[in-house]
This record gives C-alpha cells, structure tokens and sequence, in this order.
C-alpha cells in the first residue's frame, strides 16, 4: 500500500509503497495489460516479481501505465512528457516523476556496505560526513546511486566521477557533481532516513556555477 505521496520534494512526484501484499493481491488491484502480463511472467523471483506489480500500482496511482515507458541503451527508464527514476528494497518501491533529470535510490541498511566503503567514498567525503556509522554509509550509497541514475550515463566510478561537495550539518541535503569526461553535471540531493531505510533523490541543479 502507498505510504505516501509526497508533491512537494523539488516540485516532484513522489509515491512510496509499502509491500504488505501477496503477489496475487498487488495483481488485483489493477487490470494488467498484455505487454505487462508479459513482462511480469519472463520473472522468476518472486521479489522481483512483487517490486515490479508495487512499480505497476504506483504508476496506476500517477495515470500512466507500463507501456508508455520506454527504455534507453543503459536501461534508464523514460516517459515522453517527463523523467521518471525508479527503486525497490526488500519490502519497499518508490516511484519519481519531475520535468527535470531525476534519480531516485531507496537502500535498506546492510552492514556489508562496510566492507565496500573505499569503493565508492574518497577521504574528502569521508571528511565530509564525519562519522562512519552504517547510517552515514547508506546515505553515501543512496546519494550516489540516485545521482548515477539521474545522470544516465555508464562507466561511471562512484569514487572518482561522483563527489559530494556539499553537505547540511544534519547531513539531510547535499550538493553532488558528477561527470563523463567534458559531460558535467550538479545535482541537489534530498535524503529520506526512515525505519532502517534510506532513501535519497537526486533533482539535476539548473544554472548551476561549476567548480
């Protein structure tokens, strides 16, 4: 069930869902389209399964259906009158729509991200956020993973071409660049820390000075 709509992040759209459901019950709350009922029966786990049924209700609650989006050679899903970014963890699926490049990343906190910090944070980011707490590493992981989305381009090192340059003393926004070779962008980063999620959106920054 939709645990909230939020219209107000940036001039987003954002609905979360819940998955309390049964696959049959996330099923019955729509009437699935062919194209639909062929994609959902090429999936074999039933989590993956139940994500994409929460994906399809949440795009019902928008007006817009499964077959009007579109998909580009990185995978990045597209509407035609707007951009939409997409995530699912465990029992939770979160949906944005904006008229500007949007990322969204939801994570539930897993102390294996411990053992990849210097993968994807450089000493200026640790720096940055201070305390290395599991909290803190999620939030690092959302931020960029929700800009990587946004940003739609692949061969992208988390460590290297994403960096945080920005953060509020609460660590609940940030400013983060990231860059493909002469391809730079900035992006405004609005973190969500809820149950044992985090959840992060990355909005694209318009006019932006670069540094």
């Amino acid at each position: 069930m939709p645990i909230f709509n939020i219209k107000d992040i940036s001039s987003s759209n954002t609905i979360l869902w819940k998955i309390t459901e049964s696959e049959e019950e996330l099923t019955r709350l729509i009437s699935l389209t062919n194209s639909e009922k062929s994609k959902l029966s090429l999936i074999k786990s039933s989590a993956k399964r139940k994500h994409y049924l929460a994906t399809l209700n949440i795009l019902r609650e928008f007006g817009a259906t499964c077959h009007k989006i579109d998909y580009d050679n990185f995978g990045k899903p597209l509407l035609i009158d707007s951009y939409i970014s997409i995530s699912h963890s465990f029992e939770y699926c979160v949906v944005i729509l904006d008229q500007n490049k949007i990322g969204i990343d939801i994570e539930k906190f897993r102390p294996k991200i411990q053992k990849i910090q210097k993968k994807f944070i450089s000493k200026k980011e640790f720096d940055l956020i201070g305390n290395k707490t599991l909290n803190n590493l999620t939030k690092v992981w959302t931020i960029k993973e929700a800009v990587f989305k946004a940003f739609g381009k692949h061969s992208i090192d988390f460590k290297k071409n994403i960096q945080i340059k920005n953060v509020c003393k609460d660590f609940e926004k940030v400013v983060v660049k990231i860059f493909k070779e002469s391809n730079v962008e900035y992006y405004d980063v609005q973190i969500i820390n809820f149950s044992q999620y985090i959840c992060s959106i990355a909005k694209k920054k318009i006019n932006f000075e670069k540094n």
